[in-house]
């Protein structure tokens, strides 16, 4: 289950793009995303074998191959890879509810706003379009880049709003922007390092980056941990680890990462996702819930959020 807050699961690279970390070396195990090191212990997590650094960093290894990557991520938009967030791709159109999601949204876009003042904005990985629609509603020019030539097409046919169809990573803006916004896109970028040094080069000096990721410093993360080492119940915990999540974050890595990338964070916080988002059975539904009030009350959110301008 992505524990993100978005209205959808982010498409940001393309076949070609290349699919390992930085330094990776084919046959040895894959560095950590953040501090580099290869020493992380590995253990398999429901569908997927993920390695935990002592940074507290936890990250995919091995790496799925570039057109698996963005195979993945067109399959997300369309419910392909999780059946519990399908209703997230349909409930954040036009007729969108005022619930904690679109709310979370109006809040990121004003603590953006203030940040850089309104001007150029660029939403990467855009969902539903419904945060590229609030920020237009906000006062700022935004622009969509998104590698799902449906879900573009969707969030201009809904919204009205600007989506370029391609990966981020090859944007070029005519002249640099003034705030880069990804919710629920890091986690599922195969480098996370050079795609917020990309970030950095498309933005101008002092400009605004908003980050939303999973946390893996969190009692969601840990239950779902538990679970999977039960004989009788293992196989749910497939239902928490997405097989498109590459890298998992705290708020000490992801403002580390931030940090050697060429930005000061504003501020590094917890969060907590909205489960009425997920179509669940009323017992998963009760025990995550649970995991997500006890991550709210113990600073253990299953969420990240950082807004850091551009040094």
């Amino acid at each position: 289950m992505s524990t993100a807050g978005g209205a959808g699961a982010a498409r940001l690279s393309a076949p070609g793009t290349r699919a390992v970390a930085h330094g990776q070396v084919a046959g040895e195990p894959r560095p950590c995303p953040v501090c580099g090191d290869r020493g992380g212990r590995a253990r398999r997590t429901g569908e997927v074998s993920l390695r935990h650094c002592a940074c507290g960093t936890v990250y995919m290894d091995p790496l799925p191959a570039a057109e698996v990557i963005a195979g993945r991520e067109i399959e997300a938009f369309e419910g392909g890879l999780r059946e519990e967030t399908t209703e997230m791709f349909t409930a954040y159109y036009r007729n969108y509810p005022d619930d904690p999601v679109v709310r979370g949204f109006r809040e990121s876009v004003e603590e953006i706003r203030q940040a850089v003042g309104g001007g150029r904005l660029v939403d990467v990985g855009i969902g539903t379009g419904l945060f590229l629609h609030l920020a237009r509603e906000a006062g700022f020019s935004p622009l969509g880049i998104e590698i799902s030539p449906a879900c573009a097409a969707k969030a201009r046919e809904e919204f009205g709003v600007d989506v370029v169809v391609g990966d981020f990573e090859g944007f070029r803006p005519d002249v640099p922007v003034d705030a880069v916004a990804m919710s629920d896109v890091l986690e599922h970028a195969g480098d996370p390092r050079r795609f917020l040094e990309h970030a950095r080069e498309v933005l101008r000096p002092g400009g605004a980056l908003f980050v939303a990721v999973p946390c893996c410093r969190s009692t969601l993360f840990r239950g779902a941990e538990l679970l999977a080492r039960l004989p009788r119940v293992g196989g749910l915990a497939g239902r928490f680890f997405a097989v498109n999540h590459y890298t998992y974050f705290t708020r000490e890595t992801l403002g580390r990462l931030a940090r050697e990338c060429g930005f000061d964070p504003l501020w590094v916080r917890g969060a907590s996702p909205y489960v009425g988002r997920y179509d669940f059975s009323p017992l998963v539904r009760l025990g995550v819930t649970a995991l997500v009030e006890a991550g709210r009350w113990t600073g253990l959110e299953a969420r990240v959020e950082m807004l850091a301008v551009k040094r």
